[in-house]
Protein backbone atom coordinates (compact mmCIF):
# COMPACT_ATOMS: atom_id res chain seq x y z
CA UNK A 1 0.00 0.00 0.00
CA UNK A 2 1.30 3.49 -0.80
CA UNK A 3 0.57 6.64 1.13
CA UNK A 4 1.10 10.14 -0.32
CA UNK A 5 2.59 12.79 1.98
CA UNK A 6 3.41 16.48 1.52
CA UNK A 7 6.97 17.46 2.37
CA UNK A 8 8.11 20.80 3.84
CA UNK A 9 8.73 22.32 0.38
CA UNK A 10 5.21 21.52 -0.86
CA UNK A 11 6.22 18.50 -2.94
CA UNK A 12 4.55 15.12 -2.77
CA UNK A 13 6.38 12.10 -1.35
CA UNK A 14 5.24 8.51 -1.39
CA UNK A 15 5.70 6.12 1.47
CA UNK A 16 5.30 2.35 1.11
CA UNK A 17 3.64 0.58 4.02
CA UNK A 18 4.01 -3.19 4.25
CA UNK A 19 1.42 -5.35 5.90
CA UNK A 20 2.72 -8.28 7.89
CA UNK A 21 -0.55 -9.82 9.05
CA UNK A 22 -0.49 -12.65 6.48
CA UNK A 23 2.82 -14.12 7.70
CA UNK A 24 1.42 -15.89 10.76
CA UNK A 25 -1.61 -17.16 8.85
CA UNK A 26 0.63 -18.57 6.10
CA UNK A 27 2.80 -20.37 8.66
CA UNK A 28 -0.23 -21.93 10.33
CA UNK A 29 -1.68 -22.95 6.97
CA UNK A 30 1.64 -24.56 5.91
CA UNK A 31 1.83 -26.48 9.20
CA UNK A 32 -1.75 -27.76 8.81
CA UNK A 33 -1.17 -28.85 5.20
CA UNK A 34 2.07 -30.58 6.22
CA UNK A 35 0.37 -32.39 9.09
CA UNK A 36 -2.49 -33.57 6.89
CA UNK A 37 -0.13 -34.87 4.23
CA UNK A 38 2.13 -36.76 6.66
CA UNK A 39 1.61 -40.44 7.28
CA UNK A 40 3.29 -43.01 9.48
CA UNK A 41 6.02 -45.24 8.11
CA UNK A 42 5.86 -48.87 9.21
CA UNK A 43 9.01 -50.26 7.61
CA UNK A 44 11.11 -50.73 10.74
CA UNK A 45 10.54 -54.49 10.69
CA UNK A 46 12.50 -54.60 7.44
CA UNK A 47 15.38 -52.38 8.58
CA UNK A 48 18.86 -53.87 8.55
CA UNK A 49 21.03 -51.50 10.55
CA UNK A 50 24.10 -53.70 10.12
CA UNK A 51 25.77 -51.05 7.96
CA UNK A 52 29.30 -51.32 9.33
CA UNK A 53 31.24 -53.44 11.80
CA UNK A 54 32.61 -50.54 13.87
CA UNK A 55 29.14 -49.10 14.44
CA UNK A 56 27.62 -52.46 15.27
CA UNK A 57 30.25 -52.93 17.99
CA UNK A 58 29.00 -49.90 19.94
CA UNK A 59 25.29 -50.11 18.99
CA UNK A 60 25.74 -47.16 16.62
CA UNK A 61 26.02 -44.74 19.55
CA UNK A 62 27.07 -41.36 18.14
CA UNK A 63 27.31 -42.68 14.58
CA UNK A 64 25.85 -39.46 13.17
CA UNK A 65 28.68 -37.45 14.75
CA UNK A 66 31.69 -39.78 14.61
CA UNK A 67 33.85 -40.06 11.51
CA UNK A 68 36.22 -42.88 12.41
CA UNK A 69 36.24 -44.78 9.10
CA UNK A 70 34.83 -44.70 5.56
CA UNK A 71 31.40 -45.91 6.73
CA UNK A 72 30.69 -42.29 7.67
CA UNK A 73 29.43 -42.09 4.06
CA UNK A 74 26.23 -43.80 5.28
CA UNK A 75 25.52 -41.93 8.53
CA UNK A 76 27.26 -38.57 8.15
CA UNK A 77 28.74 -37.77 4.72
CA UNK A 78 30.12 -34.45 6.03
CA UNK A 79 32.42 -36.52 8.25
CA UNK A 80 34.36 -37.61 5.15
CA UNK A 81 36.22 -34.31 5.32
CA UNK A 82 37.85 -35.49 8.58
CA UNK A 83 39.37 -38.60 6.97
CA UNK A 84 42.79 -38.03 5.38
CA UNK A 85 43.88 -39.79 2.18
CA UNK A 86 42.05 -42.90 0.97
CA UNK A 87 39.91 -45.03 3.28
CA UNK A 88 38.05 -48.29 2.77
CA UNK A 89 35.62 -50.13 5.07
CA UNK A 90 33.87 -53.40 4.21
CA UNK A 91 31.73 -55.70 6.31
CA UNK A 92 29.54 -58.77 5.96
CA UNK A 93 27.11 -59.33 8.82
CA UNK A 94 25.16 -62.52 9.35
CA UNK A 95 21.57 -62.26 10.61
CA UNK A 96 19.03 -64.93 11.52
CA UNK A 97 15.47 -63.57 11.81
CA UNK A 98 12.75 -65.62 13.46
CA UNK A 99 9.21 -65.69 12.04
CA UNK A 100 6.71 -68.17 13.46
CA UNK A 101 3.02 -68.32 12.53
CA UNK A 102 0.40 -69.44 15.03
CA UNK A 103 -2.89 -70.64 13.50
CA UNK A 104 -5.88 -69.43 15.51
CA UNK A 105 -8.90 -70.45 13.49
CA UNK A 106 -7.99 -70.31 9.81
CA UNK A 107 -10.92 -71.29 7.60
CA UNK A 108 -11.02 -72.54 4.04
CA UNK A 109 -13.72 -72.24 1.37
CA UNK A 110 -17.26 -72.46 2.75
CA UNK A 111 -16.02 -72.04 6.33
CA UNK A 112 -14.24 -75.41 6.44
CA UNK A 113 -11.30 -75.58 8.86
CA UNK A 114 -7.94 -74.69 7.35
CA UNK A 115 -5.79 -77.63 6.31
CA UNK A 116 -2.09 -77.61 7.11
CA UNK A 117 0.30 -76.87 9.90
CA UNK A 118 1.78 -73.68 11.38
CA UNK A 119 4.85 -73.99 9.16
CA UNK A 120 7.51 -73.70 11.85
CA UNK A 121 10.15 -70.96 11.68
CA UNK A 122 10.19 -69.20 8.29
CA UNK A 123 13.39 -67.25 9.00
CA UNK A 124 16.81 -68.29 7.73
CA UNK A 125 20.42 -67.09 7.79
CA UNK A 126 21.32 -64.19 5.51
CA UNK A 127 24.53 -62.26 4.77
CA UNK A 128 24.30 -58.46 4.66
CA UNK A 129 27.23 -56.86 2.83
CA UNK A 130 28.28 -53.22 3.05
CA UNK A 131 31.23 -51.33 1.58
CA UNK A 132 32.42 -47.73 1.72
CA UNK A 133 35.31 -45.76 0.25
CA UNK A 134 36.47 -42.17 0.70
CA UNK A 135 39.17 -40.27 -1.14
CA UNK A 136 40.53 -36.89 -0.09
CA UNK A 137 41.26 -35.32 -3.48
CA UNK A 138 42.50 -32.02 -1.98
CA UNK A 139 42.16 -30.05 1.24
CA UNK A 140 38.79 -28.78 -0.02
CA UNK A 141 37.40 -31.83 -1.91
CA UNK A 142 36.61 -35.34 -0.63
CA UNK A 143 34.74 -37.98 -2.61
CA UNK A 144 32.83 -40.91 -1.16
CA UNK A 145 31.18 -44.10 -2.37
CA UNK A 146 28.89 -46.38 -0.39
CA UNK A 147 27.02 -49.58 -1.14
CA UNK A 148 24.80 -51.37 1.35
CA UNK A 149 21.47 -53.04 2.08
CA UNK A 150 19.50 -50.95 4.60
CA UNK A 151 16.22 -52.91 4.29
CA UNK A 152 15.39 -56.52 3.54
CA UNK A 153 13.52 -59.61 4.66
CA UNK A 154 12.99 -63.18 3.51
CA UNK A 155 10.56 -65.77 4.85
CA UNK A 156 9.90 -69.23 3.48
CA UNK A 157 7.32 -71.69 4.80
CA UNK A 158 6.90 -75.34 3.69
CA UNK A 159 4.32 -76.20 1.02
CA UNK A 160 2.12 -77.83 3.69
CA UNK A 161 1.71 -74.54 5.61
CA UNK A 162 -1.90 -73.51 6.31
CA UNK A 163 -1.25 -70.07 4.75
CA UNK A 164 0.20 -71.49 1.53
CA UNK A 165 -2.63 -69.99 -0.55
CA UNK A 166 -1.43 -66.51 0.43
CA UNK A 167 2.34 -66.99 0.29
CA UNK A 168 5.00 -69.62 0.81
CA UNK A 169 8.08 -67.56 0.01
CA UNK A 170 8.39 -63.78 0.36
CA UNK A 171 11.53 -61.75 -0.21
CA UNK A 172 12.35 -58.07 -0.13
CA UNK A 173 15.81 -56.74 -1.04
CA UNK A 174 17.07 -53.17 -1.25
CA UNK A 175 20.41 -51.75 -2.30
CA UNK A 176 21.50 -48.26 -1.33
CA UNK A 177 24.13 -46.68 -3.54
CA UNK A 178 25.72 -43.45 -2.35
CA UNK A 179 28.05 -41.33 -4.47
CA UNK A 180 29.19 -38.09 -2.91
Amino acid sequence: MQQYLNDAQGGVMTQTIQRRGHGAAMKVMAAVIGALGASASHAAAFQLLEGNASGLGNAYAGSAAVAEDASTVFFNPAGMTLLPGRNVAFSVDLVRPQAEFSNRGTTGPGGAPGVGGNGGDAGDWAAIPAGYMTWQVSDMVTLGLGLGAPFGLKTEYPNSWVGRFHAVKSELKTVKETLI
